[in-house]
Parts: structure tokens; sequence; C-alpha cells
């Protein structure tokens, strides 16, 4: 029996490809259908207003997936496809536009980690972090992204009303004992099972053993403590941080990866 030439198993394979991704495709036309439900639920709701960012959410999906696709498809394929996803389902329900500052805006490698993060949605360049952050005062819906070590933090306000606060840190992926970038909205922060809680402290803040990481924002420190933490929990009872130090932010921590 005369064995098939490769180029008709080559012709197989490409067939069964074919097939897949139109199987892929009708997947993705499901799946929009149904994200298309989710912003007629939030609109009657009015939970879409603030912000249609559920980063609690994203973490947990992502980190189910990553789980799921084993050593065939590796952690960081599995992160850029389902961040394309996912932007695009954001865009749908709600236009979002990212504030960066020129500096920040200018450098290559951030704007590719902002890119590859949050696919297709347009970029607004400002004079400095903290004039990037102001740009959410009037616009809810919006991003801002701060590097973690620059000066945003100088006109930060949680006791303002309406203002924002950090809902996640980039890169997604876990590389470093601290985050590159910090992404500010109106989300309403949820836990996802693994997060961390950001302190904002006037001047020098002491080193704390129980730290995830620590960095100088400005004449600022912020300070990431592991887990979802209120108010109470961070300073009732407590003088391990100066007067005047807020809770930043409360987020989804970088996702580990085993290797």
């Amino acid at each position: 029996m005369t064995a098939p030439s490769p180029d008709t198993v080559l012709d197989a394979i490409r067939r069964e490809i074919d097939a897949i991704d139109d199987q892929i495709l009708a997947l993705l036309e499901r799946r929009f259908v149904a994200t298309g439900r989710v912003k007629a639920s939030k609109a009657q709701d009015g939970s879409i207003a603030s912000s249609p960012f559920r980063p609690s959410r994203e973490a947990t999906m992502l980190r189910r997936l990553i789980a799921r696709g084993g050593v065939d498809v590796s952690p960081d394929v599995v992160v850029r496809l389902w961040r394309v996803i996912l932007s695009a389902s954001t865009q749908g329900q709600a236009p979002v536009t990212l504030h960066l500052d020129q500096s920040l805006g200018s450098d290559l490698e951030t704007r590719l980690l902002v890119g590859q993060h949050f696919c297709g949605m347009p970029i607004e360049l400002h004079g400095s972090p903290s004039a990037a952050l102001a740009a959410l005062r009037h616009a809810k819906g919006d991003l801002a992204i701060a590097g973690a070590g620059t000066d945003w933090a100088q006109d930060f306000s949680p006791a303002e009303k309406g203002s924002a606060r950090v809902i996640g840190t980039l890169p997604v992926i876990s590389g470093g004992t601290q985050p590159q970038l910090l992404v500010f909205g109106h989300a309403e922060p949820r836990e996802s099972g693994d997060d961390e809680t950001l302190i904002l402290s006037p001047g020098e803040a002491p080193a704390l053993a129980s730290s995830l990481w620590q960095v100088a924002a400005g004449r600022f420190t912020l300070t990431s403590l592991p887990g979802f933490l209120s108010e109470d929990a961070v300073f009732h009872g407590s003088a391990q941080f100066p007067s005047g130090a807020c809770i930043a932010g409360r987020c989804p921590r970088p996702i580990k990866v085993l290797p």
C-alpha cells in the first residue's frame, strides 16, 4: 500500500486547521453576542456609567485560562489573545481613552506594553503623570497609566469625590518584585482571590516585612501589602504608616507562572 505523499498529509492538516479556525470564529461571534447582553444589563442597573472595566473578573478569568492551557498553550499567548478579546468587549460597552504623560508615551517599551494590554484603545498624552490622572475627573470611564516610580502622587487625592484609584498593574504576568506601570480608573474594587492593597505615604515609609514591594513616587512612598484590605485593617490601631497615609487602590496581583 502506497504511503500518502508529504503534500497530501500537509493538505489534510491544513484543512483541519481551517476547520478549527472556523470554529474559533464561530465561538468569538457567540462570545461578543454574550458581552452585548452584559452591556444591556449594565445599562439597566447603571453600573456602566462609572466604568466598563471589571479588573477582578478579568484577573480570575486569565488565571483560570492560564491554568487550563497547560504546557500546550503558553501563559503569554493566553494573555495576549484574551487581552484582544477583552479590550474589544470593553470598547463595545463604552468608548475608552488611555491617558499617559508625554515621557511615558514616548517610551517604546511602555507603548508596546500598553498597546498589547489595551488593544486598539486611543491614547491621549499629557504634560505630566498628575495631569494624566487629573483627566479622569471629567472622564470617568477612561483610564490613566503612570510609571510606578514617577511623581503621579503629588495631586492624588483619594478623599476627593469621584477620584480615581489604582485598579491594576502591568505587566499582567509577574516578572519582578514591583510593577512597571499603575493603571488608574473608577472601576469598583472587588476581591479576585489574589489581591494587593497599595498604601501611599507622604515622605519615606518604613520597610515592612509583610510588604510585597515598595517604591518612591516623587515625594511619596507606595507600599504594596498582600490581600484585599480595608481602611480599618490597614490603619486602625497601627502606627506602621505615617500620618497622612491613604489607600491608593486595591487590585489583583500579577499572575504568577510556575516554571
